[in-house]
């Protein structure tokens, strides 16, 4: 597919979902000269990727053959791209940087954790890799508590405002002709065994050339319109953003499933949980007294932190963790981009060239071919 639909008010390609993926896919497909409907029930990044913590951090590929390493480095050189040129494209300024990492342990198993993804990249990585002890780490953090038994520094990693970054997304696909509608998709309408179109909750039509169903965690009722079974689920995680005394964190500061960062504003940020509750995005005492007990036993000085906002949002999950990208099984013209879990902001950009290439009628530039909904069996 290439160029702009012929038939007057028929977009090429219907997307339905406003957060990264789907804003991703949008600048990228319009970008292209395509024209886009995106379809969205409330608005952009209104729900996990507005309220996500924005880190752009790369997967280290301490399993063999891992098949997140292919997406994770188009996702890191895209980040660096668009940096220099999405801002002007959509005149949002969404406060990328580059910042160094420290991820550290606490335990021995996560010492022995760590080793592993120091070496890998002691061997694949170009930059600043650094391995600290618990004397080199005091004097680089001197904040740190008597938990933290070693550290791996790198400077790998970067950050965004989520909110900015999917809003500039969006800004810039629209200034290229895509198009917005908020409202609620209820299921697709077929023609010849194909899906033809989407129907809104009001019982319009909207036909395409091409649909795009970047839904995230609501993705399984999507795949439900569809006859096919992809299990993606929502998992929970709660942020804190705290006004802490003393100097701002010169480093991204992580271990286990948390970490704690100082944003430009001067907040820093903490988390995160991780709940299977369903589809429940509301904030709570267990969420925010789980995220201070962690944070404090790795950084002591935070007792005395002052919480100014405490968010939740659902990020997307397959059964295998990883994402789900490519053509839905048995449904011609219709793809599939969900699954991110906690690194949407970092891989929606590659998810959405991905997409865009296959919407295209091209081989995807990147190569995500063992994360293909294919993998999950149930075509009902």
């Amino acid at each position: 597919m290439s160029g702009r639909s012929s038939t007057p008010g028929r977009p090429d390609v219907v997307i339905v979902g406003g957060g990264v993926v789907g804003c991703a896919t949008a600048y990228f497909l319009a970008r292209d000269g395509l024209s886009v409907m995106l379809i969205e029930r409330d608005s952009v990044a209104s729900h996990a990727s507005g309220f996500a913590y924005g880190g752009l951090s790369p997967i280290i590929g301490v399993e063999e053959d891992d098949p997140m390493l292919p997406l994770s480095d188009a996702a890191d050189a895209i980040h660096r791209e668009l940096a220099g040129r999405l801002p002007g494209e959509s005149g949002v300024e969404y406060e990328y940087r580059r910042k160094t990492s420290l991820t550290v342990a606490t335990s021995p198993l996560e010492v022995d954790d760590l080793r592993l993804a120091y070496d890998w990249l002691a061997t694949n990585y170009d930059g600043e890799v650094v391995w600290h002890d618990q004397k080199s780490l005091r004097e680089l953090e001197p904040r740190v508590g008597a938990s933290v038994i070693a550290g791996l520094f790198a400077d790998r990693s970067g950050e965004v405002e989520p909110y900015r970054f999917t809003l500039a997304l969006w800004q810039a696909a629209e200034r290229s002709g895509a198009v917005m509608r908020n409202a609620a998709v209820a299921g697709v309408e077929r023609s010849g065994g194909n899906v033809r179109g989407v129907r809104l909750e009001n019982g319009e039509e909207i036909t395409a050339g091409a649909f795009v169903l970047a839904a995230g965690p609501w993705m399984g009722k999507a795949t439900e319109w569809l006859g096919i079974d992809i299990p993606i689920s929502p998992l929970k995680g709660q942020i804190l953003r705290l006004k802490a005394p003393g100097e701002p964190l010169a480093v991204s500061l992580s271990w286990s499933h948390n970490y704690a960062t100082t944003k430009p504003g001067g907040l820093l940020w903490c988390g995160t949980t991780e709940e299977r509750v369903g589809f429940d995005e509301t904030p709570t005492a267990f969420g925010r007294d789980t995220i201070m007990a962690s944070v404090i036993e790795v950084l002591p000085y935070l007792a005395d932190a002052e919480l100014v906002q405490h968010t939740a949002c659902l990020r997307p999950v397959a059964p295998d963790g990883l994402p789900v990208i490519g053509p839905a099984p048995g449904n011609s013209g219709v793809f599939i981009a969900s699954g991110s879990g906690r690194k949407g902001i970092f891989l929606g950009p590659a998810m959405g060239r991905s997409i865009a290439d296959m919407v295209e009628g091209r081989e995807s530039s990147i190569d995500v071919s063992r994360l293909s909904p294919d993998r999950f069996a149930g075509i009902r």
